[in-house]
C-alpha cells in the first residue's frame, strides 16, 4: 500500500511536529527555520519516507580503537566540550544529558541524568516503543463501513493514524460494490436542483460569478445520494490536556480522533475524512455527503480498509515527527491494554509498558505522545534506558523499525536531522554524517536529541541530551548545532 500526504497551505502554518520547529514563535519565524521547513516538505511528500524509512541503508563504521580507548576519549572530551563559552552561550545552564555504552552499560558521562525536563518530540520515542511493545511491529487498523439502512451508513474509525486519500478511496469502491448489488441498500434516485456556481472557467482563468457576467446555471444529473455518518466513538470525545496552549489546535496538533486523513490539521478530522469519501464515491455510481456522528455498534458491514503496519507508522512519525500520529498511536495504546483510550488512561498505559521494560520512571511525565504538552517531562536517564532495550534487538525484536528498521533520522541524511534541516553539515559535525540516528526535539525554549552513535571501536552508544530555558538571543539551529557536537564526539571523529 501507499500512503499519501496533503500538500495543502495547512502544513504551511506547522501542522509540523515540535520537533521541526519553534510553534510558540510568529509562523513567519518559524518558516524560516530549516529544520521546520524540512519536516512541512517530508510530511507534505513523506511516502517513500512512511515505507523506507530513509534513504542511505543502515551506516557502520569500521572498528578503528578498541572500546576501552573509544569511551576513554568520550569521557574525558564530553566534560570540557559541555562547558566552553560558546557552549553556553548557546545551550545556557538548563540541560541534562547522558551517553552510555551499549554493550557494556557503563555511563560514560552525564549531567543532570535523573532531572526532569521538557523533552519536546524525544517523547516520541517514548510512543514509538510503547506502541510496538504493546501492539508489535505487523499490526494495522481497520477503518470500516456499516449499513444503517437503506441510503444511509457510517465510516467508523479505528485509530489508522496515517490513512491516505487513496485507502479511502478503496473503500469507498469496496462500499459501492455492495450497496449497487443489494437494492435493499441503494439510495432513492433523486435530482439536485439546478444553481449557478460561484465561480466558473472562462478562456482557460477561473473567474467570479457576477451579475453583469454570470456564470453558467448548473443542472445536476440524477444520481444516488448516500448519507454518511461517522463513528468516532472508539477514542474519547476529544479534550484539550492541561499541557497544550490553546493556539496549538488545529494548526500545530488536531484534536485526537480515531479517523483522519494523514496530514489533515483540522478541527474535524473525522468530517473531513466522511466528506472526501463521500466525494469518493462519485467514481463508483454513487455520490454522498456528511451527515453528521451515529453508532455503527452491530451494524451490517460493508466494506474495510487496513491500512499501514505500525512498524511503517512509527518510521514516519520519527523521520517527520508527525504530531497527529504520534497522539493517535498514544491512545491506540490504552485501548490495546484494555483502557477507555483517554488522555489519562493513554499516560497510564505508557508508564505501564515503560515499567515492565525496566524504564526509571523517576521525575517523568508522560502527559502526551507527541510532545507538544508543556507537561511532558523525561529525564535522560528514561531516554538512554529506552534506546538500550531499542539497540537489543535479540532481546526486543519489536523495537527494531526504531533503529535497526531505519526509524530514527540518520545524521546529516534524512527526516529531521537532513542536511535541509542544517543538521550535520558543517565543521565540526559534518564527519558525523551516516554514524548516528537520532530524534529530535523543538519548542521555542526546549531542543532534543535523543539517540544511537557508532563510536570509533564500532560499538553503539546511547545518547540523551534535553535543552530547556534555551538562550533566546540564538536561534534554535545555533543551538541544535551545539548540541550536535556532543553527539559527534560520541563517533570519535570529532
Amino acid at each position: 500500500m501507499t500512503l499519501r500526504r496533503f500538500s495543502s497551505p495547512v502544513l504551511a502554518g506547522l501542522a509540523l511536529c515540535i520537533a521541526a520547529g519553534a510553534i510558540s514563535t510568529p509562523v513567519a519565524a518559524a518558516s524560516s527555520d530549516p529544520e521546520a521547513t524540512a519536516s512541512r516538505r517530508l510530511i507534505a511528500a513523506g511516502e517513500q519516507v512512511a515505507l523506507t524509512g530513509s534513504p542511505g541503508g543502515q551506516f557502520s563504521q569500521r572498528a578503528l580503537v578498541d572500546t576501552a580507548s573509544a569511551n576513554a576519549r568520550i569521557a574525558q572530551l564530553l566534560p570540557t566540550r559541555a562547558v566552553t563559552k560558546a557552549f553556553r552561550k548557546a545551550v545556557g545552564s538548563n540541560y541534562a544529558g547522558q551517553v552510555i555504552d551499549i554493550d557494556s552499560g557503563a555511563e560514560l558521562w552525564s549531567r543532570r541524568a535523573t532531572s526532569g525536563l521538557l523533552p519536546a518530540s524525544n517523547m516520541k520515542i517514548v510512543t514509538a516503543v510503547t506502541a510496538l511493545r504493546t501492539m508489535g511491529p505487523d499490526k494495522t487498523f481497520n477503518t470500516r463501513v456499516v449499513s444503517l439502512g437503506k441510503g444511509k451508513i457510517a465510516i467508523i474509525g479505528g485509530g489508522d493514524a496515517t490513512l491516505s486519500r487513496s485507502g479511502l478511496t478503496s473503500l469507498a469502491q469496496r462500499t459501492a460494490a455492495t450497496i449497487n448489488s443489494r437494492p435493499d441498500l441503494l439510495p432513492d434516485v433523486t435530482t439536485p436542483a439546478p444553481y449557478r456556481p460561484k465561480t466558473c472557467i472562462r478562456k482557460g482563468k477561473r473567474v467570479k460569478s457576477t451579475k453583469k457576467k454570470p456564470c453558467k446555471i448548473v443542472y445536476p444529473a440524477a444520481r444516488r445520494a448516500v448519507s454518511v455518518y461517522v463513528d468516532d466513538s472508539f477514542y474519547a470525545t476529544p479534550t484539550r490536556p492541561a499541557g497544550w496552549r490553546s493556539g496549538y489546535e488545529p494548526t500545530v496538533v488536531r484534536p485526537v480522533r480515531p479517523l483522519g486523513i494523514d496530514g489533515d490539521y483540522s478541527m474535524d478530522s473525522s468530517a473531513n475524512a466522511a466528506a472526501y469519501f463521500g466525494s469518493a464515491l462519485k467514481s463508483f455510481g454513487l455520490t454522498g455527503s456528511f451527515a453528521g456522528r451515529a453508532s455503527g455498534a452491530g451494524a451490517e458491514q460493508l466494506g474495510s480498509y487496513s491500512g499501514s503496519t505500525l512498524a511503517n507508522q512509527v518510521k514516519y512519525m520519527l523521520q517527520v515527527s508527525e504530531n497527529n500520529v504520534a497522539e493517535m498511536l498514544f491512545r491506540n495504546v490504552a485501548a490495546e491494554k484494555g483502557y477507555v483510550p483517554n488522555w489519562a488512561n493513554s499516560s497510564r498505559a505508557a508508564a505501564e509498558v515503560l515499567s515492565a521494560l525496566g524504564i526509571p520512571l523517576a521525575s517523568t511525565s508522560l502527559a502526551g505522545g507527541s510532545g507538544v504538552s508543556r507537561n511532558d517531562r523525561l529525564t535522560p536517564l528514561a531516554l538512554t534506558t529506552i534506546l538500550q532495550r531499542v539497540a537489543d534487538s535479540t532481546t526486543h525484536p519489536e523495537l527494531a523499525p526504531v533503529y535497526w528498521g531505519q526509524g530514527m533520522p540518520l545524521a546529516g541524511i534524512s527526516g529531521t536531522l537532513s542536511a535541509g534541516a542544517g543538521r550535520f553539515t558543517t565543521s565540526p559535525t559534518k564527519c558525523a554524517r551516516g554514524l548516528l540516528r537520532a530524534k529530535t526535539g523543538t519548542l521555542f525554549d526546549t531542543v532534543g536529541l535523543s539517540g544511537l552513535a557508532i563510536g570509533k571501536d564500532g560499538r553503539l552508544k546511547a545518547f540523551s541530551y534535553l535543552v530547556n530555558s534555551r538562550p533566546q538571543r540564538v536561534s534554535p539551529l545555533t543551538t541544535r548545532r551545539n548540541v550536535d557536537k556532543l553527539a559527534a564526539t560520541l563517533t570519535g571523529c570529532y
